[in-house]
């Protein structure tokens, strides 16, 4: 059993707009509305990719009832911890003549104390049935940043692999607690120790530095179409063709998916690259949640390039 964490889950709201401008009035052509967050995202396209996953974190009000129903009537296991307020609602603005995305977030409900400690409580009591958790995006108020290491030191006892996906502060104190795999967007976070990610070199010095502290895999994202994978065997550059790509809102989380999925099924380190970019590869065409099937996946593979750096 796989594990997703997410603790600050949402709603996903996508307006497509023709020729979008900001300081003007528009009716969208076209409104759709999904259960969002990193690992919710993850725990959706496991689903589709064959994989049973239990999705974790905090819900509260509305929202929090719509992404819960929305994830049981997938057939996806839920263990969520239920608090007050309201789960946020993230906004995608989609130009339907050029293809461009304008992304405004909330920032989610504010944890306390006591629902923190029951999430960690409902965890514990899960990990004796996990091969896998993933974890990854935002903190909501409330949460203090070593939320993602602590999780990961416990789990970590079991010897059970975890991955991460995250940004700023909560990762960097994550990183400590070495997670099996890392995943570092630059579309969210310009430094991290104080090094640069604009510039390849840069990337794979900070993916180096990781990897020498003990963590299996680092993959750094550089620009949409292309990431970068430090491995045991040197470093790796993936890339897709993302010529008429719908949208790269949920590619992360793709990649994660697929990296989980070819890690258990103990494919190859060229092979893992292969699958993971795949699925990126298809999460893009779509404009939702959605890898479409493994065997779309398994077709895409021949389309990703990689390159030995």
């Amino acid at each position: 059993m796989m594990i997703t964490i997410t603790p600050n889950p949402a709603m996903d709201e996508l307006y497509t707009v023709e020729e979008f401008r900001p300081g003007r009035w528009f009716r969208a052509s076209g409104v759709e509305r999904s259960p969002g967050g990193r690992g919710v995202n993850v725990s959706i396209m496991l689903k589709q990719l064959g994989y049973d996953s239990v999705a974790t974190g905090f819900l509260a009000g509305h929202t929090g009832s719509y992404i819960l129903d929305s994830l049981l009537s997938m057939g996806i296991s839920t263990n969520f911890v239920n608090i007050k307020g309201e789960n946020r609602t993230n906004t995608f603005i989609r130009d339907g003549t050029g293809g461009v995305e304008t992304v405004v977030t909330d920032t989610g409900p504010t944890v306390f104390e006591d629902a923190q400690k029951r999430f960690f409580w409902n965890l514990e009591r899960l990990l004796p049935r996990a091969t896998a958790v993933q974890m990854g995006g935002s903190l909501p108020p409330g949460v203090p940043d070593n939320l993602f290491k602590e999780a990961i030191d416990r789990i970590k006892r079991r010897n059970i692999p975890v991955y991460i996906d995250s940004f700023g502060a909560p990762l960097d104190l994550a990183i400590e607690a070495l997670p099996t795999v890392v995943k570092i967007d630059h579309r969210f976070m310009n430094t991290i120790r104080n090094i640069s990610l604009s510039a390849l070199d840069h990337l794979m010095d900070i993916s180096k530095k990781i990897f020498d502290e003990g963590v299996d895999w680092i993959v750094t994202s550089y620009f949409n179409r292309s990431n970068v994978f430090c491995t045991t065997k040197g470093y790796f550059m993936a890339e897709i063709d993302t010529e008429n790509a719908v949208s790269f809102r949920a590619s992360s989380d793709a990649l994660m998916a697929g990296m989980m999925i070819a890690r258990a099924e103990r494919m190859g380190i060229e092979d893992t690259i292969r699958f993971a970019m795949a699925c990126v590869r298809e999460s893009i065409y779509s404009p939702e949640t959605s890898v479409i099937s493994r065997d779309a996946v398994e077709k895409s593979m021949a389309a990703v390039t990689i390159q030995k750096l």
